[in-house]
C-alpha cells in the first residue's frame, strides 16, 4: 500500500499543479493538509471525478482531506470525518499471512496559533487522544507545527508547550516515528525544519517498508512530499469492460450467426430447454466477440492532455532536480519562470478542449438539454461520495456500518417475503376454459417485441444488449421462436432466466440517506427473457381486454388509457356527488399498489387468474415464471 503527504500551504496554484500530476494516481491514498478553502473549485477540479474519492469536511474551514484511490474497493474502508483540522478513514487490509487486520488512518492539522497557546479544549492533541483506539492499527500523517528535539535533532531552537502533550500520547499508546529525526520537511526562508511527521502503532511497525522524502513532486510549496509503502494488502475493485455498440460489425455478425447455429436440437424436456439457452447464450458471446471490440478507458490519460503537456512537466521536474544540485539563485529563478509557463500550457489545453466540447453540444439538440440540466443544478452542488452510506433498521439496535449488516438491511427492504394470507376459501375445483386462443407463439410477435425496446438497453452480466438482437433478428427469429413455443408447451421458465442483478440507487435530493426508504433499485434482466416475457405480458392483456375481465376503474397497464383519463374520471365523479341534492363528504383513499408487488401471495394470484378464466397454459407458465428467482445485489461497487 502506497501513500502520499503533501502540505499544499492554501494555494490554489499548488493545488492544482498537484493534482494534475499524473504520477500521484500510483498512490493508494493521498493525505492533504492545508487545503484551499474554496470548495468548488477543490470539487469540480480535481481528479476525483476519475480516479479518487474525496474525502473531506464541508466547512470551508477544513484544512484536512484524504483522496482514495478508486481501485480499493468502497466496503473495505469507512469514512469518518471528526472535524475542520482532522480526518479519519479506517481500512480493511491483510498481511502477508492473509490475516484481516483494520487500519485507522488520521490526517491531523495543527494551526501555529493552537501550537503556541495550548489549552486542552481548543487544541487538536487533544482530540487526537480521543480518536486512538486499541481495536485497530494507528498510522497518523500530521502537520502539528510543532518543535522538539525528537525528531528535529540538533537544528531545534524553539519549544512549544503542546509538544509534551503529544509526546505523552506516543508513549502512552507506544507510537514510532517513522521519519529519521533530523528529516528536513519544511524549506523556507532560508530555514530547514521539521513540522510533517508520521507515527505508527507497535504492530505494524514492522511492516513499514519505507518512509522517504520524494522531491520530484514538488510544486513550489514550501513543504516537502512524504511517501510511505507499507507491506499491507488491499483489496481492489473488479472493474467490468463494455462492448463499443456504438461500432459493432453488423455484417460480420450474421455471418458468424449463420456458422454457429446450424446444428439444431429436439426440446422435448426441461433438461433440454436449459441446455439449448446455455448454447445460445455461449454462441451470442462468441460472435460479440468477434464481431465487436471493448470499450477502452485510459486510465492514464486526460480527455485535453497531449504532447506539449508531458514535454513541459518533463522539463519543469528536470530544472527541479538542477536546483537542488546546484542551489543557486539563478537555477531557482529559471525553475520559478518555466514551472509558470507549464501551468499556462496546462491551463491552455484545459480551455481550448472545453471549448471544442461545447462545440460539440451545441450541434446536438439532445446533448445541449442535458447540459443545461448540469449547469442548472448538478453543478452548483458538491458531489457527493459515492460510498453507500451507513443505514439505520429496527432490527439493528445500532447505525450499520458494516457491509453484511447493510446487505441485509436492503435485502429485508427490497427482497422481504410475502405476507401470510389466508387461503382457506380457495378450492381445489376450477371453472373449465372455454375461451379458445391459439398457445404457439408466432414470430411477428417476437419481432415485434424486439424491435421495442429502446437500443443499447441494459443488460445483466451475459452483457447481450437488444441492439446485437435488432441487428440479427433475420438469424435468431426462428431459433429463439422455436425455444420460446418450447418454454409455453412444457409451461417452464428457464433458471437463467430467473437471475437478475439487483442496483441499488439512491434517491435525489435527500437531505440525509442513512434510512433506507431514501433508496431505490432497478433490475437488470436478460435481454432474451425479457422479450418472452413482453409476449406473455401481451397476451395476458389482450384475453382481458377481449373478455372485460378488468374493471372500467382501473387505468394502469391497459392499452389506450393514459393518466389523464384517470383524472378525468376522478374529476367527474367529485362533480357528480356536489351536484347531488344531498350533501355528501368526498373521501378519497390512495393505494400504492406498485409497493406492494412483492409482497403479493402467489397462490392467491394463480387462484384468481384460474377464477377469471385465464388460459391454463399462461396460469402454469406464471406459476413457473414466479418460483425460485435469484437476484445479485449490487452496491458500493
Amino acid at each position: 500500500m502506497r501513500i502520499l503527504q503533501y502540505n499544499i500551504r492554501k494555494s490554489l496554484k499548488i493545488q492544482k499543479s498537484f493534482l494534475i500530476d499524473r504520477e500521484i494516481r500510483k498512490f493508494n491514498i493521498i493525505v492533504i493538509q492545508k487545503q484551499d478553502c474554496n470548495i468548488n473549485v477543490l470539487q469540480t477540479f480535481s481528479l476525483t471525478h476519475n480516479f479518487f474519492h474525496l474525502v473531506r469536511n464541508s466547512s470551508s474551514q477544513a484544512r484536512t482531506c484524504i483522496y482514495i484511490n478508486k481501485y480499493l474497493k468502497l466496503n473495505q474502508w469507512i469514512m469518518k470525518i471528526i472535524e475542520s483540522n482532522i480526518c479519519l478513514i479506517k481500512l480493511q487490509t491483510s498481511n502477508s499471512k492473509d490475516e484481516i487486520q483494520t487500519l485507522q488512518l488520521i490526517n491531523v492539522y495543527n494551526s501555529c496559533s493552537l501550537s503556541i497557546i495550548f489549552t486542552e479544549e481548543s487544541s487538536t492533541i487533544s482530540r487526537l487522544n480521543e480518536l486512538i483506539k486499541d481495536d485497530c492499527e494507528q498510522l497518523i500523517i500530521e502537520d502539528f507545527n510543532l518543535h522538539h528535539l525528537y525528531w528535529e535533532g540538533r537544528r531545534c531552537f524553539t519549544y512549544h508547550t503542546a509538544t509534551d502533550a503529544l509526546l505523552d500520547i506516543v508513549m502512552n499508546v507506544r507510537l514510532k516515528l517513522l521519519l529519521e529525526s533530523d528529516t528536513i520537511t519544511k524549506e523556507t526562508h532560508n530555514q530547514l525544519t521539521t513540522i510533517n511527521l508520521a507515527f505508527d502503532s507497535k504492530k505494524i511497525q514492522f511492516m513499514i517498508h519505507k518512509c522517504k522524502m520524494r522531491t520530484d513532486l514538488h510544486q513550489k510549496s514550501d513543504h516537502l512530499s512524504i511517501i510511505m509503502k507499507l507491506c499491507l494488502c488491499t483489496f481492489f475493485m473488479q472493474f467490468t469492460t463494455c462492448w463499443l455498440w456504438k461500432k459493432m460489425n453488423t455484417e460480420a455478425l450474421n455471418t458468424h450467426l449463420r456458422i454457429h447455429f446450424l446444428v439444431d436440437h429436439l426440446l422435448n424436456d426441461k433438461t433440454a430447454i436449459n441446455d439449448r439457452v446455455a448454447e445460445i447464450t455461449h454462441a451470442l458471446q462468441e460472435v460479440i466477440e468477434k464481431s465487436t471490440s471493448w470499450a477502452k478507458s485510459l486510465n492514464w490519460a486526460w480527455d485535453f492532455w497531449n504532447q506539449i503537456c508531458s514535454k513541459v512537466v518533463t522539463k519543469s521536474r528536470q530544472l527541479w532536480v538542477i536546483w537542488k544540485m546546484q542551489s543557486t539563485l539563478e537555477a531557482w529563478n529559471d525553475y520559478l519562470k518555466y514551472n509558470d509557463h507549464k501551468n499556462k500550457i496546462i491551463k491552455e489545453a484545459k480551455r481550448s478542449h472545453f471549448k471544442l466540447q461545447m462545440h460539440e453540444l451545441s450541434n446536438k439538440l439532445k446533448s445541449i438539454w442535458c447540459f443545461a440540466k448540469w449547469v442548472r443544478i448538478e453543478s452548483q452542488l458538491l458531489k457527493k461520495l459515492s460510498q453507500f452510506s451507513s443505514l439505520k433498521s429496527d432490527d439493528f439496535d445500532h447505525i450499520a456500518d458494516l457491509f453484511e449488516e447493510k446487505t441485509e438491511i436492503l435485502q429485508k427492504k427490497f427482497f422481504s417475503s410475502s405476507s401470510q394470507t389466508d387461503i382457506s376459501d380457495i378450492s381445489k375445483s376450477f371453472i373449465s376454459l372455454t375461451m379458445l386462443f391459439n398457445s404457439v407463439l408466432l414470430q411477428d410477435e417476437m419481432r415485434q417485441m424486439i424491435q421495442r425496446v429502446k437500443v443499447d438497453k441494459a443488460s445483466e452480466a451475459f452483457k447481450i444488449s437488444n441492439k446485437m438482437l435488432q441487428a440479427s433478428l433475420t438469424e435468431l427469429t426462428s431459433i429463439l421462436i422455436r425455444l420460446f413455443n418450447a418454454c409455453v408447451i412444457h409451461k417452464y421458465y428457464l433458471k437463467q432466466f430467473k437471475k437478475a442483478q439487483t442496483i441499488v440507487l439512491c434517491k435525489s435530493k435527500k437531505n440525509d440517506y442513512i434510512d433506507s426508504k431514501t433508496y431505490w433499485f432497478i433490475a437488470l434482466l436478460n435481454i432474451m427473457s425479457k422479450t418472452l416475457k413482453s409476449i406473455m405480458i401481451k397476451r395476458l392483456s389482450d384475453i382481458t381486454e377481449t373478455h372485460h375481465m378488468l374493471s372500467n376503474a382501473q387505468m394502469r397497464a391497459r392499452r389506450k388509457w393514459f393518466m389523464i383519463s384517470a383524472l378525468n374520471l376522478l374529476v367527474d365523479q367529485v362533480h357528480a356527488v356536489w351536484d347531488c341534492k344531498i350533501k355528501y363528504v368526498i373521501f378519497m383513499l390512495s393505494l400504492d399498489i406498485a409497493e406492494m408487488f412483492n409482497h403479493v401471495s402467489h397462490i392467491r394470484l394463480l387462484h384468481i387468474l384460474r377464477m377469471r378464466r385465464t388460459l391454463n397454459y399462461i396460469v402454469e407458465w406464471t406459476c413457473s415464471f414466479l418460483k425460485d428467482r435469484e437476484s445479485l445485489l449490487m452496491f458500493d461497487e
